[in-house]
């Protein structure tokens, strides 16, 4: 006797409004801080020895153990997954609203991890060593050019991933 094979099928529904809820809660809880730092940057500049390095450091804490673990991790995971669940991953290049979102996400992410990273940790050394040097405030400067264009870089990007335009 000849048992006929059931053929399964799996609902992605319900797994992929999980995985949006995700991917969103990544983007406001780890991208969220990064609007604040437009304000936090000039008062550390303003706040004095004490409280600046206080502002410096905080900034540094919200990066390393909120904003990094989002960036590296949940955000790429979460949107790789949600690429093929959807079914994105199909003529993938037609979606333009999708790989421009993503290639403006590895430019931010590249401008944040590789610059103003490494230029905050050197801010926070120079700082500790003693009253701004020159080498401090050029690096102060560099932070203040690169900041606005990470956040507009990740407005467009949250635009494009909301509207899909095209799509």
């Amino acid at each position: 006797m000849r048992v006929a094979a059931e053929e399964k099928h799996v609902d992605t529904g319900l797994l992929i409004a999980i995985l949006l809820l995700i991917h969103a809660a990544g983007a406001i809880i780890g991208f969220g801080p990064v609007f604040t730092f437009a304000i936090l940057g000039p008062l550390a500049g303003r706040a004095g020895p004490q409280g600046g390095m206080a502002l410096l450091e905080a900034m540094d804490a919200i990066e390393h153990k909120l904003i990094l673990p989002v960036a590296i991790v949940v955000q790429p995971l979460s949107g790789l997954t949600l690429i093929f669940l959807a079914g994105y991953n199909v003529n993938f290049f037609s979606h333009y609203w999708l790989w421009i979102g993503i290639t403006l996400y590895a430019i931010a992410f590249n401008l944040a991890v590789f610059g103003q990273r490494t230029r905050l940790t050197r801010m926070i050394a120079i700082a500790k060593a003693g009253p701004p040097t020159p080498e401090f405030i050029a690096t102060a400067k560099k932070v203040a050019q690169t900041g606005p264009i990470i956040t507009v870089l990740l407005v467009v990007i949250i635009i494009l991933m909301v509207t899909k335009p095209g799509a």
